[in-house]
């Protein structure tokens, strides 16, 4: 079947041989993308959540619980002179490639076609530059300006090696067969949907346990309490991906702490939106740590409530906008 006019039927076939709809495993993973792969010859659309957008996978490999996808990989293809000068136009490296410390792969059979979302763990610049600095003679970090990736550029002997990292631990790529009608906002749309989605369904799972009027135990309060805010600091690193032209987050992912973030997404917040982020702070800082405060049920049902009334705004405005930044440039 030809990829360019039988591309979901192509996804179709090879994702019907496979039982499950998500795994941690990145064996598992690799193999079903790399029958994708073989089955498409390599042609399908990878969008990223800041609406980057590939034409093709040549490959993939495993390193050190990380997918490395390439995207163009010249190294070691024969190139007249000619031809090599008219690709170094439009690329200059030898190799193209996004590097992911794998989580999760999901697919997901949306109404057009199924489609594969990936989700990476978070990455500190020193471990992407363990991962991909071997050999190299030159390394440096060019900060994407998402909040959510950062490309690294590695100088070998041989080559110049441009590496998309994604450092963040959300759904940050998608995998779709081509010419389905999908734009890369349309993907970039679906992938913050998934991420609120999951997020809502993580505090609706400690809503219902809170309910539970025989739960007096402090400690478990305090403890479902921090999950609702270790859930809510997802929600806004989100939400700082979505502003990623209104907010240039310098710190690490995995060190943004709630007053951070709050801290970012305030001032674009109108007046009784920062009210709303000030009680969750309130919430989630006396039952988070040893306050000194009363410890109830009822503060944690009001923590839990606040989140979900956030996320749910969040997720309205995204459907609503999905380009924040125009707004303000109008």
């Amino acid at each position: 079947m030809d990829p360019l006019i039988n591309g979901i039927e192509i996804f179709r076939h090879v994702l019907s041989q496979y039982s499950w709809t998500e795994t941690n495993d990145i064996v598992e993973a690799k193999s079903l993308l790399d029958k994708l792969i073989n089955e498409t010859r390599g042609l399908v659309i990878m969008d990223f959540l800041d609406a980057g957008s590939w034409d093709s996978i040549e490959g993939i490999e495993i390193k050190d619980n990380c997918l490395v996808m390439k995207w163009h990989d010249y190294r070691g293809k024969i190139e007249n002179v000619i031809d090599k000068e008219m690709r170094s136009f439009v690329f200059p490296a030898d190799l193209y490639a996004s590097v992911l410390h794998f989580n999760e792969l999901r697919i997901i059979n949306t109404e057009r076609a199924p489609i594969i979302l990936l989700r990476g763990y978070a990455m500190k610049d020193k471990e992407i530059k363990k991962l991909i600095s071997n050999n190299a003679q030159e390394f440096n970090f060019f900060d994407d300006n998402t909040n959510f990736s950062k490309t690294a550029v590695a100088r070998t002997q041989d080559a110049i090696e441009v590496y998309y990292c994604i450092n963040t631990p959300i759904f940050s790529s998608v995998i779709i067969p081509k010419r389905i009608g999908l734009s890369s906002s349309d993907s970039k749309k679906i992938l913050y949907r998934v991420n609120l989605i999951d997020a809502g369904l993580r505090l609706n799972k400690v809503k219902i346990a809170l309910e539970d009027e025989k739960l007096t135990d402090k400690d478990v309060i305090c403890e479902k309490s921090n999950s609702v805010r270790r859930v809510f600091e997802s929600i806004l690193k989100v939400e700082c991906c979505y502003r990623y032209r209104q907010i240039n987050v310098k710190k690490d992912y995995s060190d943004l702490m709630l007053g951070d973030l709050v801290k970012e997404v305030k001032e674009f917040r109108e007046d009784s939106i920062k009210s709303l982020l000030n009680q969750i702070v309130v919430l989630a800082n006396e039952l988070s740590h040893d306050s000194g405060k009363p410890v109830t049920r009822d503060k944690g049902l009001s923590l839990v409530a606040l989140a979900i009334v956030y996320n749910q705004l969040l997720t309205g405005d995204i459907n609503s906008n999905l380009n924040p930044h125009f707004k303000n440039m109008l």
